[in-house]
């Protein structure tokens, strides 16, 4: 018999992947809604794209911070409260009467969103070994993609029958029960852990030159390099998929609407069976061979425009899909592994500070190329940034090893 059911790696595993996978529904609660709710405030389509960099741009002030404060104090409160901030907020967002309350709520809730990835990653070091944390990462990760599909399905669907305030409140009250769950059925493996370890208890937390030195270490900057990179890229797959396929293949939307979910749900697939190779293969290598192979695959849609068959394009996002989700749990291990395991929470409040500036970046930055270009050249740079990304690892892995 376990005696602290509760608190095994199975349980706490699968407590952070729910808890993930409510994070990405919440980061994706308001574009299936964005018709309704254009109609509603009588708004442009640039405001309603700031709902969502509203929700990114608080991530990129407190995700640091947070993650100090995971590290003095335990990893379980701060998931939970950031959990009834973020399901308050979008639940709120439904009562909004006006454009400038819904972008408040919005703001507000990208707070609350800070916590989840310094918190989660505390929680997995915690409870997973070097044997099984790529399977821990795994389903992590597909907790997350999990929530980006089910997020237009579930709101969108009842946001069309119901109304879009009915769709926020209900998602909102949701996840309000779901960290309330959380609270009374999940042990504090993270903070039990803290205050074993000699001196832990007492700490007054870091100095902003002790923060600004600790983030300095070579190591760290490379990882905070590698997911700012990558998520530029991975940002442009999902964001501009439908433009290229409708302007540079010429498909209807509806079918450039289905290639997106086809890739999305490949990178899921590909994320289940990417924990256990993570775990039995050199992680660094996987992530580099299956970056380079996505930036393959990314030329190839580039040069197969506009002549290529809906089959053809379906088949590459596909195959694109497949080897980025292949990559992403061992991703994770390769920051592991760079990481102090007395700071996990500002470690990874770190990597994922240069994960969601380059979620701010990306769009922006490929939009343009889109307007004075054309959608096929922005997919040369989103090809180049895998690459770039792949480089890093390489780099790090090498200098590691001389050092």
């Amino acid at each position: 018999m376990i005696e602290y059911r509760r608190g095994d790696t199975s349980f706490v595993v699968a407590v952070v992947s729910i808890a993930h996978f409510f994070s990405h529904v919440f980061l994706l609660a308001y574009p299936p809604l964005f018709p309704l709710l254009a109609a509603e405030f009588s708004v442009t389509t640039a405001q309603l794209g700031l709902l969502v960099t509203a929700i990114y741009v608080p991530q990129l002030l407190f995700q640091l911070p947070l993650g100090e404060v995971v590290d003095r104090v335990g990893a379980k409160w701060i998931l939970v409260s950031g959990l009834v901030v973020t399901s308050l907020s979008i639940g709120g967002s439904g009562l909004a009467t006006s454009y400038w309350m819904l972008l408040a709520f919005a703001f507000v809730s990208g707070i609350g969103q800070s916590v989840f990835h310094p918190a989660d990653y505390a929680l997995l070091e915690t409870v997973t070994t070097a044997e099984n944390e790529g399977k821990g990462f795994s389903a992590h990760t597909f907790g997350g993609y999990a929530g980006f599909a089910a997020a237009p399905l579930v709101i969108g669907s009842i946001g069309i029958t119901l109304g879009w305030q009915i769709a926020l409140v209900t998602v909102g009250v949701v996840g309000f029960i779901v960290a309330i769950a959380i609270s009374l059925t999940t042990e504090s493996v993270h903070a039990r852990r803290i205050e074993s370890i000699s001196g832990r208890a007492d700490r007054t937390g870091r100095t902003l030159r002790q923060m600004v030195t600790f983030v300095k270490q070579r190591d760290l900057l490379f990882v905070f390099g590698f997911y700012l990179v990558s998520m530029m890229a991975l940002v442009g797959l999902q964001s501009f998929t439908t433009v290229l396929a409708v302007y540079g293949y010429g498909f209807t939307e509806s079918a450039a609407n289905t290639l997106l979910t086809v890739h999305l749900t490949c990178t899921a697939i590909g994320v289940v069976v990417g924990g256990p190779l993570a775990d039995r293969a050199s992680f660094r290598w996987i992530v580099v061979w299956m970056f380079v192979l996505s930036a393959v695959g990314v030329g190839g849609l580039v040069v197969s425009a506009p002549g290529a068959s809906f089959t053809f394009a379906l088949l590459l996002l596909a195959i694109i899909g497949f080897l980025f989700g292949l990559a992403l749990p061992s991703r994770d291990k390769f920051a592991n592994s760079v990481v102090d395991p007395d700071a996990v929470g500002t470690s990874f409040g770190f990597f994922f500070t240069g994960l969601s500036l380059g979620a701010v970046v990306s769009p922006a930055l490929l939009g343009v190329i889109i307007d004075l270009w054309t959608a096929p050249i922005a997919f040369v740079v989103v090809g180049l940034l895998l690459l770039v990304a792949a480089l890093i690892v390489v780099v790090a892995t090498y200098t590691t090893a001389q050092t």
